[in-house]
């Protein structure tokens, strides 16, 4: 996806549940949950605190005692210029652990479905099929740490 902080566009792209890559550089860290809704990142020469909200196309960030406030611009080239949801995309609405991934890329799932659980401050909170389709992709796996934003799944409308 595209964000924009004073001015200026950053493309992210996430690589794989442990690496990103921003701007062209990629950042690898390993997320742990801190107790209080937020996330230790663990990296080559230290760990840094993160907690990361959303709201709409805007996403509020403390990384290490600092805040930043972004918009989304777009979705990544990755999702292609087509939106995410017009795909049947999902992304996580929150940060948090992935405990459950229901169903396989190939599955056949049905409205109203659980595909995917997210604990985050230990509540469960259910991602559920948008319409009848079919798995075309799945990004997580259980004990994956997610941000807000982060993609989970593709269901591909029947």
């Amino acid at each position: 996806m595209k964000l924009k902080a004073g001015g200026v566009a950053h493309e992210i792209l996430r690589r794989s549940a442990s690496e990103l890559e921003v701007d062209g550089v990629c950042v690898t860290a390993r997320l742990t949950e801190n107790g209080s809704g937020g996330f230790i990142a663990h990296r080559t020469g230290g760990a840094t605190s993160v907690f990361v909200a959303r709201e709409g196309d805007r996403v509020f960030a403390q990384i290490g005692g600092r805040a930043y406030a972004l918009t989304v611009v777009n979705r990544s080239s990755s999702i292609s210029s087509v939106d995410a949801g017009a795909l049947g995309g999902l992304e996580a609405p929150m940060p948090g652990r992935v405990t459950r991934v229901a169903v396989a890329v190939g599955d056949s799932v049905k409205l109203g479905q659980e595909l995917i659980v997210i604990e985050a401050m230990k509540m469960e909170n259910a991602i559920i099929a948008p319409a009848d389709g079919m798995v075309k992709s799945l990004s997580v796996k259980a004990g994956d740490m997610v941000a807000p934003g982060s993609p989970l799944i593709v269901v591909e409308p029947a």
